[in-house]
């Protein structure tokens, strides 16, 4: 999916809102504030993908805090919650039929996405229960995108299968879905960005959460971009997506990359996440913020 002219502000909203979050400066704030502005002014194009720009404007953010990890706390924090809380949900699950566990337990790494703090407001005062509570409570409601028996049959028949993950304590519930389609026999290939940025999963974060115990093979998917780029991959899962016979994108960053170059993705390809934007809704015919579990090819 290409960049939408409301893309702009939106992107400028994210970074501003971080640089609140990150420096008590205004002086600060407002260097960020400019430089972004200039950046957008001169980068922003409409036939590139959003998370595009927002990479570049978190790089910005980075250099000017002199900080290579922003929001450390809060990253550490929803892992934290995010291994606790999927491991409720792994025991819970564990005699149910295969197709209802499948399904619940991508139910569980698909509301893991509101894990996301830059949206969802999972700060310091957000405890384990009342995360839960949410996360539950979007379990509970129907997908707006229901494909999740035809994602069940193309994983059973997998390979192959590369699995991208999104943010930092969502990734403990992918662990808990990875595991389930290794089960099936496939060779499960899991890409972690390289360097921070944002809420994104990085290297680090798939050691804290277990992913090296699930998956066949755990690479760097490039540097410190928000969700995968086609342009800044790297080698590694450039390979990988050529040789996956699945490929299966958490979040609405990797739904840009995955949708708009899904033709140039030789398997089978697959979303699973929580909408932020009418735009990203507005693709599949809906409004609002909702859950989906579609194929995209």
């Amino acid at each position: 999916m290409r960049a939408r002219t409301g893309c702009f502000e939106c992107v400028l909203d994210d970074v501003i809102g971080a640089a609140r979050l990150e420096a008590d400066s205004p002086e600060v704030r407002d260097h960020v504030r400019s430089a972004v502005l200039d950046y957008l002014n001169g980068r922003f194009d409409l036939e590139r993908e959003p998370s595009e720009f927002i990479t570049g404007v978190h790089r910005i953010l980075k250099q000017i805090l002199g900080r290579e990890m922003p929001f450390k706390a809060l990253r550490d924090k929803c892992n934290e919650i995010g291994i606790s809380l999927s491991n409720r949900v792994e025991t819970d699950t564990q005699k149910l039929s295969e197709a209802e566990r499948f399904r619940l337990r991508l139910r569980w790494a698909i509301a893991g996405n509101e894990l996301d703090f830059r949206t969802v407001g999972a700060g310091y005062d957000m405890t384990e229960a009342d995360i839960h509570a949410r996360l539950s409570d979007s379990v509970a409601k129907p997908l707006a995108v229901d494909q999740v028996e035809a994602i069940h049959a193309i994983c059973r028949g997998a390979k192959d299968l590369l699995y991208i993950p999104d943010n930092v304590g969502e990734l403990a519930f992918d662990r808990v879905l990875v595991k389930e389609i290794r089960a099936f026999g496939a060779r499960v290939t899991v890409p972690l960005r390289g360097g921070p940025i944002t809420s994104d999963a990085v290297v680090a974060d798939g050691d804290t959460c277990g992913i090296p115990e699930v998956a066949d093979r755990v690479i760097v998917a490039g540097p410190d971009t928000l969700g995968i780029s086609w342009r800044e991959m790297s080698r590694d899962l450039r390979e990988a997506i050529a040789s996956a016979d699945v490929v299966i994108g958490k979040g609405q960053a990797n739904y840009y990359v995955l949708s708009e170059h899904k033709d140039e993705i030789p398997g089978r390809v697959v979303s699973l996440l929580r909408t932020k934007c009418d735009y990203v809704s507005g693709e599949f015919g809906l409004k609002g913020k909702v859950s989906i579990a579609a194929v995209l090819k």
